[in-house]
């Protein structure tokens, strides 16, 4: 007989004062104050600022509205005065007309950035800031934790301000934060965390009573280091516009005093010679003398202009520039009938209002056939206010019958036809998430069956470099678009509105209206298109992009060219393109002029399965799953595919990317060899998202 034996498991006490901490801390982290003022400044090394930042946040209820008393970037100080290069290759799968396609960029490519939101981010929970890493880092408060860190208890104290105690945190195996937290004794509150990732760093000091909130910020990485610091809670002060949809209101033409940063800058002699040095430098840079004498630099011919960089002229003064494209850039190998020469001519007139005038001219030349081509385009942007612009462009052109078309189609002559056109649209956004786009399209369509190609391209191309056959016609035709982007956040800087994302999804309606006789018009189609769109953030479970739609003909089908038909993109062999507009295992693009309905869906779990795996969590690799369908009634087709994918976020030249490798499941027939793809996705770090 053994004597008997009693087990004991001596747990730590720090893991009960954390279960304690995670429930105390989802219900006083819920309790908001009515209003912070902070300042945030983000620094290079030991002596150089990016950017500094005077502005109040205002809490309405779960919304956030941030307004800016200053903002000074220091990375935006002057505009490049030398001569560049730019090459610049893009293939479009989405014919959705983008409404913030003209946003112009400068400050705001950085400013979302310094939100509130973005940057009082905390080790307690998940972290997605596109800033610090473009995965996503775990939290020490969220599921999984206890699994994921060992905690200890390192000090318990009793002193005149309360009861704390000091725990310390380290990752079980692989990465995750290491450091230490002071909690209070009685509420078990958070007081401050001292944490670390990697080659993150990040110091936090919270507020112990009433309204949570951080205090003080500072997290370092790399060779930058951020700083925030709140200076007033729960001021008299009212906000300007009380909007909760306007994420930030920047005042026009700030200016500020000598001494006005001084009252908001920690003391640091270094920095405050630094940045005396910078500011002297900044009202040289802007001052007129300066901008007309970099512009009489900038706009003298150099002997290389016309063969390289292409030849420029400015007068910032005036708001005026030209541009005309060099000869090494002039050339298409591939242009439809042989080689072609494509010289490009823009200039822009920006006035001090925020509007614009553009005016692009472009010519195209094909030595094979003798033929000229061109187009010429006209942009005035009227109302920045509510993102109103026409436009008008006129041109004879070998114009693509559809942009969505798989890579093997871009360049096959089967795609492409002669297109004399004459185009006017008008965009303008009445209120804050509506839309609309009309627009007035004539043009005469023939086919290019006529043409030489070189022999080269056929033996590339095969059969698709057969062109399409059919007999010109004339189309005029009038057409809508309805965007409703329902609770839209926006910016507003001066009098220009930038709009953002919206909780909600995207409503779209397209209406096209062919007119017979118009012009000579000899079409007469109605054509309809409802499009419902959006990307959901769920938390721990990752996020998801879906999109459906259903469109078609209100007339006879038969009745309608197949160049005017709805046109479904193809997958390409051993490439993943944007599921919400691929079909990946469809072998070619196709066509049809039959009413369809359509779907598609993706969702990234992150690393809420592969994370909680161990060794595999190793890796930080995360999980997709997607599918989609395709109904054309009419014509008996029913297409439904799904599949799978490992995915990996990573940063290169600070660009989030996501790298990803897919495997179909359905449908069964996928042709041999066409089940395994790869993706690549950029994220949009101005609008903080994915494409897909």
């Amino acid at each position: 007989m053994l004597n008997p034996v009693t087990v004991v498991y001596n747990e730590d006490p720090a893991v009960a004062i954390i279960r304690n901490a995670i429930k105390s801390y989802k219900q006083y982290g819920k309790i908001q104050p009515e209003n912070i003022k902070f300042y945030a400044a983000q620094k290079v090394g030991d002596t150089e600022l990016s950017f500094e930042q005077v502005a109040t946040v205002y809490y309405s209820n779960s919304s956030i509205y941030q307004e800016v008393e200053a903002f000074k970037d220091y990375t935006e100080r002057r505009a490049d005065f030398g001569s560049s290069v730019e090459v610049s290759s893009q293939f479009n799968l989405n014919t959705d007309f983008d409404f913030n396609e003209k946003i112009p960029k400068g400050t705001f490519d950085e400013f979302p950035l310094v939100k509130w939101e973005n940057s009082n981010w905390t080790p307690l929970e998940k972290t997605d800031n596109n800033l610090i890493s473009a995965a996503s880092l775990p939290g020490l408060f969220t599921s999984g934790s206890f699994y994921r860190t060992t905690f200890r208890l390192e000090n318990e104290r009793q002193s005149e301000t309360g009861h704390t105690y000091t725990i310390s945190f380290k990752p079980r195996a692989g990465k995750g934060w290491s450091g230490s937290m002071i909690l209070t004794g009685d509420d078990y509150r958070i007081v401050s965390i001292d944490a670390e990732y990697e080659y993150i760093r990040i110091k936090q000091d919270f507020n112990v009573k009433g309204p949570f909130y951080t205090s003080k910020l500072n997290w370092d990485f790399d060779n930058m280091s951020y700083t925030q610091e709140v200076l007033a809670l729960n001021t008299s002060q009212r906000p300007k516009k009380k909007n909760p949809m306007l994420v930030a209101f920047i005042p026009e033409d700030v200016e500020s005093d000598p001494n006005y940063w001084q009252q908001y800058r920690p003391k640091d002699e270094i920095i405050d010679a630094w940045t005396k040095k910078q500011d002297s430098l900044i009202r040289f840079l802007n001052s007129d003398e300066y901008l007309d004498s970099a512009d009489a630099e900038y706009n003298k011919f150099h002997w290389y202009e016309p063969l390289v960089t292409g030849i420029g002229y400015r007068k910032r003064s005036k708001g005026t520039s030209f541009y005309y494209s060099p000869l090494i850039g002039q050339w298409n190998l591939v242009g439809i009938g042989g080689t072609r020469w494509v010289p490009a001519l823009r200039a822009t007139k920006r006035y001090s209002n925020y509007q614009s005038l553009s005016c692009s001219l472009g010519a195209n030349y094909g030595f094979l056939n003798n033929d000229l081509k061109g187009s010429l385009g006209l942009d005035f942007i009227y109302a920045p206010l509510h993102n109103g612009s026409v436009s008008m462009k006129v041109g004879d052109v070998y114009d693509p019958i559809t942009q969505s078309v798989d890579l093997a189609g871009v360049f096959a002559r089967s795609n492409f036809v002669r297109k004399k056109t004459f185009e006017m649209y008008h965009r303008y956004e009445w209120f804050n998430g509506f839309y609309t786009r009309l627009g007035l399209e004539c043009s005469n369509r023939e086919s290019i069956e006529d043409l030489q190609f070189a022999q080269w391209s056929n033996d590339l191309f095969g059969t698709r470099n057969e062109p399409a056959q059919f007999e010109a016609y004339t189309v005029s035709q009038l057409g809508i678009e309805i965007l409703i982007r329902p609770f839209q956040r926006y910016y507003l800087k001066g009098r220009q509105k930038i709009p953002l994302s919206s909780k909600w999804p995207d409503f779209r309606l397209i209406f096209k209206q062919g007119i017979p006789q118009f012009l000579g018009s000899d079409v007469r189609y109605s054509k309809y298109e409802f499009v419902v769109d959006d990307m959901l953030r769920l938390g721990e479970l990752g996020e998801a992009f879906y999109r459906f739609s259903s469109g078609g003909f209100l007339n006879d089908p038969a009745s309608v060219r197949f160049i005017e038909y709805k046109w479904f993109r193809g997958g390409d062999f051993f490439l993943f393109t944007h599921p919400l507009y691929t079909y990946q295992s469809l072998p070619n693009t196709f066509a049809s002029p039959s009413a369809y309905f359509s779907g598609s869906i993706i969702h990234h779990f992150d690393g809420f399965i592969l994370g909680k795996i161990p060794l595999i969590k190793r890796l930080s690799l995360g999980s997709s799953i997607g599918a989609s369908f395709l109904s054309v009634p009419l014509e008996n087709i029913n297409h439904f595919e799904s599949y799978v994918g490992l995915e990996r976020k990573v940063k290169l030249w600070d660009a989030p990317m996501r790298f990803g490798i897919h495997y179909l499941f359905q449908p069964t027939d996928v042709l041999s060899g066409f089940r395994w793809k790869i993706s690549v996705d950029v994220k949009d770090t101005f609008k903080d998202r994915w494409n897909f």
